[in-house]
């Protein structure tokens, strides 16, 4: 049996850091937002242990590699673990956009499949929970608030089909840099802003931030020229996702954003047009 699974990206509509919590995590609150641009998983019964195979070369495909978190926490339950999974990249490395915890959860989901283990929604995001921050949300994907060290998920109304344009400079920062540095406060107005994203209320858009641009952007001074670029181009809302280092912006409509594409494409190592899901 071969099963072909897509695991899709996600942004962070906002994103505030509450506070340091007693296990070394912080305590946040935000938005998390699955997009279109996803990797490939094919993953089939293997014949003796764990095999990954990966068309990036700077992927390390050794047992801190989430894919193999993610079997590892599933292969007790079966008396054969064997799998062989081929993994193709188009979300980029280290980028805030969650693509290995989006491929931890896509692996559980499809082990769930493959050794017929019959687990639930619920099952699933608990252990999920325990691989790492983001892979619970990319177990039911779409809209959801995300609180505590990020696990705490609830869903909300779909906010899909916006355009995204995705900016990367091809730099990289360390989210436990970034973590480390950030000021917490919890004054983003998360409430308010879902509120009236369920209303497609465009004051919403006003609202969204991520609270971890200026320790980032400190780093990486053009990440904020690029935030002021997207919002030239038309964009609704311009910002970081995650602790960085991609920036996206959201417009309110295809034609904007293909428009804006068009001038953006080329100026930076990647952008891409994608849409929420």
């Amino acid at each position: 049996m071969e099963l072909e699974l897509q695991a899709n990206a996600k942004i962070n509509l906002s994103l505030d850091v509450i506070g340091m919590r007693d296990d070394g995590y912080h305590d946040l609150d935000g938005v998390m937002q699955e997009i279109a641009l996803h990797d490939t998983l094919d993953i089939e019964n293997g014949r003796g242990g764990f095999v990954l195979f990966c068309n990036h070369p700077n992927l390390k495909l050794d047992e801190n590699n989430l894919i193999y978190r993610a079997w590892s926490a599933l292969r007790d339950r079966v008396e054969d673990d064997s799998v062989i999974i081929e993994l193709k990249k188009e979300i980029p490395l280290s980028a805030g956009l969650g693509g290995g915890s989006a491929d931890a959860a896509a692996t559980l989901v499809g082990l769930n499949r493959l050794w017929n283990l019959g687990l639930t929604e619920e099952d699933l995001m608990e252990i999920a929970a325990t691989i790492d921050s983001d892979t619970a949300f990319f177990i039911r994907g779409g809209t959801q608030r995300a609180q505590g060290r990020g696990t705490v998920l609830t869903k909300l109304p779909p906010f899909s089909q916006k355009p995204v344009i995705l900016i990367n400079t091809g730099d990289t920062i360390s989210s436990r840099y970034v973590y480390d540095r950030v000021e917490s406060n919890g004054r983003i107005p998360i409430s308010k802003m879902i509120d009236l994203l369920q209303y497609d209320n465009l004051k919403a858009y006003g609202l969204m931030k991520n609270q971890m641009e200026s320790v980032t952007f400190d780093s990486i001074p053009q990440l904020a020229e690029i935030k002021k670029e997207l919002l030239a181009t038309g964009a609704l809302a311009a910002l970081m996702s995650g602790s960085g280092p991609t920036m996206f912006g959201l417009y309110e409509t295809m034609e904007q954003a293909e428009t804006a594409y068009s001038s953006l494409y080329g100026k930076y190592p990647f952008v891409v047009l994608t849409r929420t899901v």
